[in-house]
Parts: structure tokens; C-alpha cells; sequence
């Protein structure tokens, strides 16, 4: 099962589903346009029966396809976490990527409640086998394809092994395991890998994707990647502005102090002066 796991505000999964949905159709418009969503030419001339029959056949067509629906909220039975079901054409790790990377280049956040989005490009039980055979599967293409030379290209990675309500996995060792998975001639990189292996577990269920940009992404966590927390507040420019409104609190400081000398120090010359005269009085 493919799909996009997402984390959000607790108490608001119902609102971040259907936010996160719409903004997944809007994508999807533009990303998968369906052949089939052309319009198709129609009769000027045709009937009220022509026309229902015409709707019926289509409505069949769809729902012996499946539904075509791309995006189907599946429960998690966890707070703060969905599971956005994608089915064909949309690609996952793609999708996600492509819009938090809009996300990065506008600075606008398209979601009120939404934290995380993850990308799973498939599932399989949580037991140490299964997630072995599965890790197979996706890192054979996105590490094992060679190039024209018919070489493969070295790259770096790293493994992010996450896993919650399951006693019987160690992450420590679902980390190596998928890292001897990859081996050579590609390199464990935990600064800046090209390829991050996403792990994600839950009581019975593993979740994994191959990703790319993680980093750089601020680990496709939204309110990271524009700095705001999920009321869309900015968090670190504000905390910055007040620092440097004290900075400048504690400037104008010594110039009220150079102020008051000054001011002392005109005095004190009348004073002499006024001193000066009276002398020369007497």
C-alpha cells in the first residue's frame, strides 16, 4: 500500500485529512491529468436518454476501475497521525516532494494543522524478514541501476528507523540491517545524504520510502521548512526582533548617560564663572 503518512496538530485529524486532502487534489490535477478527464464531443442534438446513458456508462467505467480515487483517508487508531492512501498514477515520494518544495520556494503554507508529511512507498508487517524483503525491493532501483557505461554510481545515504508500539523490533538493528541491505560502493553519509531510507513502524505495520532532499527539506516537516509553528506565527524571526529591540534598548542607555554629563559639566563651569565674578567684585 502506497501513501502518505501525516502527522498534525492533536484533536484536529478530522480538519488536517480534509485540508491535506484538498491540497492533494489540487496537485494531482496538475501533476496526473487523467486522459480520460477530456471532454469528450457530445451530440448538441442529443437526448435527455442519450445524455443519462452516456453518464451512466461513465460512471461504470469509473467504478470498474476502482473508483479512481487517488487519495482515501485510511484510521490510524493514533493521535496526531493520518494515512493518506494514494492509488496509481500518483507516485508518493514525487508528490510529496514537489509540493513541499513549492512550499520552500513561496514561503506560503498551504495547511493550518498539518506538521509532517511522509511518503510511504510501501507497507509490509513489522517483523525484522518482512522489512528485510521490502527494503530489497526499493533499494534495488534507486541504487542498483547502472548508467550507460553499465556502472552504478556511488551514493551516500542514511537510515531514519522510527518505531513505535512495537516491542518485538530494535531500531538499532532494523538500522543496520538496512544499511548492509544498500553496502558498497555506496557510503553512510549522516550529514547531507543524497538518499535518506525512512523507516517508520507501528505496532504491526512498517512503513518505508526512499527520499530525496530530506535535509534540505528540514526532514518534510512543514513548520520547519517556513519557520512558523501551526498557527502559521513565525517563531525565530520574532524571538530575533525582540533581541535586537533590547540590543537597542541597551544602546540608548550610554547616550542618555553622556547626556547627563554634559549637562553636569555646563553646570559646574557656570558655577565657577558666577565664583570668578563675585571675586572680582570684592
Amino acid at each position: 500500500m502506497t501513501g502518505v503518512m501525516v502527522t498534525c496538530t492533536r484533536g484536529k485529524e478530522p480538519a488536517a485529512v480534509k485540508e491535506i486532502t484538498d491540497v492533494f487534489y489540487q496537485y494531482a490535477e496538475t501533476l496526473y491529468p487523467e486522459a480520460e478527464d477530456d471532454e469528450e464531443e457530445v451530440d448538441e442534438d442529443e437526448d435527455i436518454e442519450a445524455t443519462i446513458a452516456r453518464e451512466v456508462a461513465a460512471l461504470k467505467k469509473q467504478s470498474s476501475a476502482g473508483g479512481k480515487k487517488k487519495f482515501s483517508n485510511i484510521a490510524t487508531g493514533t493521535t496526531c497521525l493520518a494515512f493518506i492512501k494514494t492509488a496509481p498514477p500518483v507516485d508518493p515520494c514525487a508528490f510529496v516532494h514537489q509540493i513541499l518544495t513549492d512550499m520552500n520556494t513561496t514561503q506560503v503554507k498551504k495547511t493550518r494543522y498539518i506538521s509532517r508529511l511522509l511518503p510511504v512507498q510501501n507497507t509490509c508487517k513489522s517483523s525484522l524478514e518482512s522489512i528485510e524483503q521490502l527494503a530489497k525491493e526499493l533499494v534495488a532501483p534507486k541504487f542498483n541501476v547502472p548508467n550507460a557505461n553499465g556502472e552504478i554510481k556511488p551514493r551516500t545515504f542514511a537510515v531514519m528507523a522510527r518505531i513505535r508500539n512495537c516491542t518485538k523490533l530494535d531500531r538499532m538493528e532494523v538500522t543496520m540491517k538496512l544499511a548492509g541491505i544498500v553496502g558498497q560502493p555506496h557510503v553512510v553519509d549522516l550529514t547531507n545524504p543524497e538518499l535518506m531510507i525512512i523507516v517508520e513502524v507501528i505496532q504491526n505495520v512498517c512503513m518505508m520510502s526512499i527520499v530525496e532532499d530530506f535535509y534540505k527539506l528540514k526532514k518534510y516537516n512543514i513548520e520547519s521548512l517556513l519557520g512558523v509553528n501551526d498557527a502559521g506565527v513565525p517563531k525565530p524571526i520574532k524571538a530575533k526582533v525582540k533581541a535586537k529591540e533590547g540590543d537597542k534598548e541597551e544602546k540608548e542607555k550610554p547616550e542618555e548617560t553622556e547626556s547627563k554629563v554634559e549637562t553636569e559639566k555646563e553646570t559646574n563651569e557656570n558655577d565657577e564663572e558666577k565664583k570668578k565674578s563675585n571675586e572680582e567684585s570684592n
